[in-house]
Formats: structure tokens, sequence, C-alpha cells
């Protein structure tokens, strides 16, 4: 697996521990080559050093020691370097220590700026020192944060404080090493003021918080690099997730053989529709085709089964009555699908009492994929264990909305750590969670999960879940692993918007465009 691991703080401590007490890789290898990583970076980021004033801010810990090392070598280049340091030359820890008095004894400027500090820069700090090095600071041609680095779950206060609002008003490049500071590594929680940077660097792998918004808005660009860290050490790590990528994607896309035939690439059944919300349905049914499906056939009431074959040429119609509701309609919909390949139920549904016991008996009884969707979920939240009944695999795809309702807990909540929210859902109900939004997280089971990089402001908007979960559903169709084939759906999905918003705007996508562009973004991939 070529996917960047996304780790907590704590798994992250676990590889540092491990490199250094059983692979003997001293701190101080791990701190000179994150120092020298981040010059590389910040060169290449710059366009070139020559000439430029670099203001570091480093704090006392193994963060503000990488910062040193930066210093040095930015120095030992001939770039103007200059540490503001915030805290107490003696307070500093044993690898920063070193480095700030190598970067001293070659001719380092350090402007120490406050007394002793606590863990947020409040004891002593009044920050008067760092305010007559302001006028120096905007004069800067980037600005680098080396200040706390991991392990933050507090406001900042004091003289971290004051740099931070420094950092922040600026007119220049900013580079934070590790994590930008202020903000927590294992949810993505911002803890009042935090460095917003244009760029950040990161050592091992991803950390949790640094994938997930609010904290991803500061970021910037991100540069995962590995700083001597031993590859026995990275592979057998735990991690929270997966971070999904374009090479990973390629590798899972079905095979499409010369000699094919439709038949080959499975037959998927989408259910739901209504008076007034059948366009839902029918945008399910064609990007279950867009990806690949050989077969689509769209199982609705009565009334709609006509439009679906005058107006979706594409797309068969089987008719449920005249109310998707009736009790026997689970029984008729498993024996339809009993030769299908897949089945979605949910888009255009509406909510009503026998809508959740046909939700109840279909999911203890169908034999084939199932994807459960928008008002097939809410329908379903009220008898949501029969989920560990099931006997096919169950794909859900909520957003925190319809996960709410499933989970009793609020969408805010659900959205403080949607990492969490999709594992324990998925682990408790037996069913792989998609749980959509900025940074959608497919979640299995056995506890593993994909967090997706891709997508854009334009898939706010409605109908676009509708898309995915047709996507999702024409996966399974032509026989791609459940969990497979909702990563796969979901990475191809967001790609899709950036491709209509590279070609358009970030505003003015329906989810009738976005159908549209699923091909070029399966090009994209492919090439």
């Amino acid at each position: 697996m070529t996917m960047f691991k996304i780790v907590s703080t704590a798994q992250m401590r676990e590889i540092d521990r491990k490199s250094t007490e059983e692979y003997f890789v001293h701190e101080t290898i791990l701190m000179e080559n994150a120092g020298l990583e981040s010059m590389y970076f910040l060169e290449e980021s710059m366009g070139g050093l020559d000439g430029k004033r670099i203001g570091i801010f480093c704090g006392k810990g193994n963060n503000g020691g990488d910062g040193f090392v930066l210093a040095r070598h930015l120095h030992l280049k001939g770039v103007d370097a200059v540490v503001y340091l915030l805290a107490d030359k003696k307070s500093l820890k044993d690898g920063s220590m070193k480095n700030m008095k190598i970067f001293e004894r070659m001719g380092g400027r350090i402007n120490e700026l406050a007394g002793s500090t606590g863990a947020t820069g409040s004891t002593g700090a009044t920050g008067s020192e760092l305010e007559k090095q302001v006028s120096a600071i905007r004069h800067s041609h980037a600005l680098v944060d080396a200040i706390l680095g991991t392990g933050l779950n507090s406001e900042l206060t004091g003289i971290y404080k004051t740099a931070v609002e420094v950092i922040n008003d600026r007119s220049c490049f900013c580079l934070s090493l590790d994590i930008p500071t202020g903000i927590g590594s294992d949810k993505g929680a911002v803890y009042g003021l935090h460095v917003r940077a244009d760029a950040t660097i990161t050592f091992g792998f991803p950390k949790t918080g640094m994938v997930f918004y609010p904290a991803a808005n500061s970021i910037g660009r991100l540069k995962v690099v590995n700083v001597s860290f031993p590859p026995a050490v990275l592979e057998e790590s735990g991690c929270e997730a997966y971070l999904l990528d374009k090479e990973w994607v390629n590798r899972k896309l079905p095979a499409r053989p010369p000699d094919a035939h439709k038949g080959l690439f499975g037959h998927a059944v989408v259910a739901g529709g209504s008076t007034g919300m059948g366009g839902a349905l029918g945008l399910s049914a064609l990007s279950a085709l867009k990806v690949g499906a050989g077969l689509v056939t769209a199982a609705v009431p009565k009334p709609l089964s006509l439009q679906f074959e005058l107006v979706i040429k594409e797309v068969m119609s089987y008719h449920l009555g005249a109310d998707l509701g009736k009790p026997e309609n689970a029984h008729v919909l498993t024996e339809f699908c009993r030769d299908k390949s897949a089945l979605l139920i949910g888009p255009g549904m509406r909510r009503g009492a026998g809508l959740t016991d046909l939700m109840y008996k279909l999911i203890k009884s169908i034999t084939v994929p199932l994807v459960i969707d928008a008002d097939g979920l809410n329908n379903l939240a009220p008898v949501k264990d029969v989920l560990k009944k099931a006997e096919a695999p169950v794909i859900i795809t909520p957003h925190p909305g319809e996960m709410s309702r499933l989970t009793g807990q609020s969408a805010e909540r659900i959205n403080e750590d949607r990492l969490a929210a999709a594992k324990s859902f998925s682990a408790e109900f037996n069913c792989i969670t998609v749980l959509k939004g900025a940074r959608t997280v497919i979640a299995a089971p056995d506890g593993s999960a994909y967090v997706n990089p891709t997508g854009n402001p334009n898939l706010a908007t409605g109908g676009t879940g509708d898309v995915l979960a047709g996507m999702i559903t024409g996966f399974l169709a032509q026989r791609v692993k459940p969990f497979d084939a909702a990563a796969l759906a979901v990475f191809i999905h967001g790609l899709a918007a950036e491709i209509y918003t590279e070609a358009e705007n970030d505003c003015s996508m329906t989810a009738s465009d976005l159908l549209d562009f699923i091909p070029k973004a399966v090009t994209r991939i492919s090439r």
C-alpha cells in the first residue's frame, strides 16, 4: 500500500520511541534531518533563498530544535536567518539546547524574547521584547513557525499568543514545522488563535488533526518527509486511517478486457423515488453507468417507471406498485435482486412508517451488496440495530445530519471528530460507513479507514450525494470489494468536482454537470 498513513500523536510518539530505542536513531539525527528537509522545502516554496531574510520562531521543545537546525543551514548558505526564541535559553530541552548552542557558536543571531515559560507561554512572558522586534519581523521575506509542534490541547496565552498574532499579521510566506502552532494534532480542532500557514512540512506521517477541518484550513500546502525513521518502524506502526491517493485508486479500478460484454460488468439496481423526487434516483442510476456498470434498473413506484423509460433511455425500470412502502416490497426487491449484482436504496424515497418497515425487512433478507443513502438512512434510523443482522455487505452514506439521526449525537459533535464517529458506527453496526463532507471518511467494521483528500465547495449542492451513492453501487456491480468500491467512488467523485472547477468556477456546478465530469476524472487517474 502506497497511501500515507494518518497517525495520532500517540502513534507518532511510538514511532519516535522505536526509532531511538530499538534502532538507535538518536533524536539529534531526526532533528538534523527535519531541519535540513525544512530548508529544502522552504527553498523550493520560495523559488530560491538568495538575498532573503528569514525569521524563525522557536519554542523550547523539539519543534524549536528543528527550527534551530533550519536556522543553521540557512546561515551556512549565507541567508540572513534570525531566530526569535520564545523561552529562556536555560529552559531548552536536550536536542534543542544542543542545536541552539551550535547555531549560536556559528555566529547565528538569536533574539531571546521571554523568560521562563509554561506549556502555553503563560509564565513570566509579557511579550514586550517581541513587540520591539515587530518592525524587523515585518521586513522578513518568510517566517517559520517552530514553536510548539504536536500535543497541544489548550488555547495559547502569553508570549506564544503574541508571537502567533505577529506571525499572522504578515505579508510574507509562512512555513510551519510539523504542524501549525495552536492546532490540535488529533481531531482537526483549533484552540482559538493559531498559525495560519501557507505551507506545512510534517515528519513521518500526516497527523490526524492535519487532514480535518477546521484545522485543514490553516495547513496550506502539505509536505510529508521521512527524517530517517527506519522503514520497518513505519511499516509496522499503527495508524488511524489512510489518506487516499491517485495511484492507489488507479490500481483498484476494475479491469476492462477487450472482449468484454455488458454482462461482465454487472447489473445494478437503484430503488427509491417518489412524486417530485424522481430526479434523485435518475442521478444515481446514471452515475452507476458512468463508472462502468453494465446494466442499471431503477426500481420505482409505478407512476415514475414510464418517466425513466422515456427520459433516461439507458436505464431500465421495474415498478413496485403505487406505494414504495407496501409491506410486500421488501420481498419483491429481494427476489428481483437475486440474480443482480448490487442494490442502492434511498434516493428520493421520502419518509414514512411503512418505509421504516421496508428497510428493516429488506436488510434482513437482501443477498447482494446493499448501499443505503438519503431517506433510506432516515427511515432506517429507528431500527438501525437490524444492520447487525444483515447477511450481505452494507454501505451507508450519511452526511452529518443523517449521521446525527442514526446516532443521536449532534451534527456538530460528529464533525468535531469525524473519523471516530464513522469508525465507531461501523464497528458497532457491522457496516461500511461513508461519512460525507469535507474530508469524507470511509470506515470498515474492522477499524480500517480511508480519508479522502479530493473535493471542493462545488459539491455543496443538491443531488451530488445521489451521484456518489450511484457510483458506489456501480463499482459494487463490477464486483469491486465493498470497502474499495466506496473509496474509489468517493475519490473520483471529489476529483470530478475539482476538474469542473478548473474548467469553470467554484459555485456553478450542478449534479448533472458532475455526471459529465466523472469520465474526465477517471481519465486523469488512469493516465
